[in-house]
């Protein structure tokens, strides 16, 4: 087994998913906050609709893994949602009273601390015009990454604001999934972390910005992204990687 932390090139992304996932309730602030504390300045959330139209942060349409069962996200307006209990599910005892969050409220708590990796979760076509209101609404456009496996509305975001970026998210990195993404104008794609190895992520890299990598679940995974050459992460353990000092002068 490596020794951890995994040293990365300074311009990795480790990207905190749904903040320190690992550690505490996904999605929730306290999940956020410790990634901060960790030393994470990228996060990774996904947003969906509630009942009333406000972007809340939650991965699931369905609250049974949270100890809500029957509940959905969309059937439950922003304030009856802001009222369950999502961190007993994770530990009784420390995150009990754990919230979900509507993304302005994410936004007003870190600002400009991080860089946020928002996926749109549903297949809503409204669902890009909500979302770049409230990005524009708090001038964040600089600190966002819009992701989606809704190749779609991804096209929708691009339409509506061309300067935003955007990645991708699918299952393998393909020649042909690579072409797609480049000719529409993304920013990434991220494929799941055994979809990838230095061959296709070299030649990805040939025609976009970025390859990004998700579904990690063990240290091997991290190292393999890390070794395949991709240029960031998702983890739900961000303190596993530590960004290389950059060197400063020359020994010479």
């Amino acid at each position: 087994m490596p020794q951890l932390p995994i040293v990365v090139p300074p311009s990795f992304r480790i990207i905190a998913h749904r903040g320190a996932s690992g550690y505490a309730p996904e999605n929730t602030l306290s999940s956020f906050l410790l990634a901060e504390r960790m030393g994470a300045t990228e996060v990774e959330l996904d947003v969906r609709f509630s009942k009333n139209k406000k972007l809340m942060i939650c991965h699931d349409e369905s609250l049974d893994r949270f100890g809500h069962p029957g509940v959905k996200v969309c059937d439950r307006t922003a304030m009856a949602l802001a009222a369950l209990d999502m961190g007993a599910w994770f530990s009784p005892y420390l995150y009990r009273g754990e919230r979900m969050m509507r993304l302005d409220t994410l936004f007003c708590v870190f600002g400009e601390r991080f860089t946020y990796h928002v996926e749109m979760k549903e297949n809503a076509p409204a669902l890009p015009e909500a979302l770049l209101r409230v990005i524009l609404d708090h001038h964040l456009q600089e600190r966002i990454i819009v992701t989606s496996k809704y190749f779609h509305l991804l096209e929708e975001m691009l339409r509506l604001n061309p300067d935003l970026r955007v990645g991708w998210l699918v299952a393998q990195l393909t020649p042909e999934n690579v072409q797609h993404a480049a000719e529409s104008g993304f920013f990434q794609i991220c494929p799941r972390t055994d979809g990838v190895d230095q061959e296709r992520v070299s030649a990805a890299n040939e025609i976009l910005p970025e390859v990004r990598a998700h579904h990690v679940s063990s240290i091997a995974d991290a190292l393999w992204a890390v070794e395949s050459g991709c240029n960031g992460v998702t983890i739900n353990w961000p303190d596993w990687l530590i960004h290389a000092e950059p060197v400063v002068g020359s020994l010479q």
